[in-house]
């Protein structure tokens, strides 16, 4: 009987922590220099690197669109009591694009479904489900504050300010993620939002096509409305790392499975529709509704480019979101800060290569920033592979 046990008790043990990927996470030590919690999914470089890439993408056609849109409706012309006009609009693009999403998170929990075998049940307790319902109204009604704040900021100081003072993100979001997510820092990381800061400051010199003319200014509420958004946008990061640290992982270790990136979508799908219903209530009380109709007939390219204008928005919104929260779940809320704002320069590059406001050009403020946001990006990613050499 000794002998009939011992080659079981010498394999099977092996066998079993192969395949379960939680024991691999909590082995890893990839990530927990920078987290409290064990849960976190391990840094896995073609997951990063295709939500930068989404980033990037998402975020240069939303703000070329959003440039193409304020120039085609001869903002210029708008006395001051329509010094606001569309705010609630913007705001609504940037989420209510979140039904193309249901397609891969189906396909994504219909994959996970196919992989299970003989789970555990699990219960409404464990899960938290009604506390994770209250987390996603305040994460959607952080969105369409946020959206608003920074939509109306925009319209009402010059744009080179109101990036400085949206730049801000940066020192919040470190903050909020060592009280709120537990992240403990390290020189490389620290380095990074530094280099990340200066890119974000060096941008003042990008333009926009909503700028305010001087008679519309209103350094104020302008400079309010960027600073709170900036707080709104940090805030929104890290209780998004808080849901899948304190709800989701854990959620996936009570099953046995490893975080899927359905999670990534499930977060956008209902934070969303908390958002856009925000923003659709907020837009009819404003009577934003005429505003579109009017908008519509007078867009110099016609109504056809105008609804294309307004839809590719809503779908490059949803792009930058995937990799915005994505970052969030492969890494933390601070590299997705950070990623978000590194790409500000290439916007502004783009806007002058495809547009000419105010004689803009590609000036030494913008070449330093393409180079801060390298170093930027290769401090952080220098720390995620110092990592993951340690886990190895």
């Amino acid at each position: 009987m000794a002998q009939n046990n011992q080659p079981i008790f010498q394999t099977k043990p092996q066998e079993q922590f192969v395949q379960i990927p939680i024991n691999i996470e909590r082995d890893s030590t990839t990530l927990m220099s920078q987290t409290g919690n064990s849960n976190r999914k391990p840094n896995h470089w073609p997951t990063i690197i295709i939500s930068i890439i989404f980033v990037i993408v998402g975020q240069s056609i939303a703000k070329l669109l959003e440039n193409f849109y304020y120039d085609q409706i001869n903002r210029s012309e708008y006395d001051e009591s329509r010094q606001n006009d569309g705010v609630w609009t913007q705001a609504l693009l940037q989420t209510v694009g979140f039904p193309l999403l249901l397609l891969p998170f189906i396909i994504f929990i219909t994959k996970n479904k196919r992989s299970r075998h003989q789970q555990p049940p699990i219960t409404s307790d464990q899960i938290h489900y009604k506390s994770l319902a209250v987390i996603y109204i305040c994460i959607g009604i952080i969105m369409a504050v946020q959206g608003r704040l920074a939509a109306m900021g925009k319209l009402e100081i010059p744009f080179g300010v109101f990036t400085l003072i949206y730049t801000t993100q940066l020192f919040f979001t470190p903050i909020f993620a060592a009280f709120i997510n537990k992240i403990k820092f390290n020189r490389w990381v620290v380095i990074s939002v530094i280099l990340a800061i200066i890119t974000g400051a060096l941008t003042l010199s990008s333009s926009f096509g909503g700028e305010p003319d001087e008679a519309e200014e209103n350094y104020a509420r302008g400079a309010w409305a960027a600073l709170f958004a900036a707080l709104c946008f940090s805030l929104l990061l890290c209780n998004i790392q808080n849901v899948f640290d304190s709800y989701i992982f854990k959620r996936t270790e009570l099953t046995t499975r490893k975080p899927s990136f359905a999670s990534v979508f499930e977060v956008l799908i209902f934070s969303s529709l908390v958002a856009t219903i925000i923003s659709i209530v907020g837009l009819l009380i404003a009577g934003e509704q005429d505003d579109l109709k009017r908008e519509m007939n007078e867009f110099s390219k016609g109504k056809g480019s105008y609804r294309m204008v307004m839809v590719g928005q809503a779908v490059s919104w949803q792009i930058y979101w995937v990799g915005i929260v994505g970052l969030v779940f492969s890494v933390s809320s601070v590299l997705s800060n950070v990623i978000s704002v590194i790409t500000w320069p290439i916007v502004s590059v783009l806007v002058v290569i495809f547009f000419n406001f105010m004689d803009d050009d590609i000036d030494v403020l913008k070449g330093v920033a393409l180079i801060t946001a390298v170093l930027s990006a290769v401090a952080y990613f220098f720390r995620l592979h110092k990592e993951n050499r340690m886990a190895n």
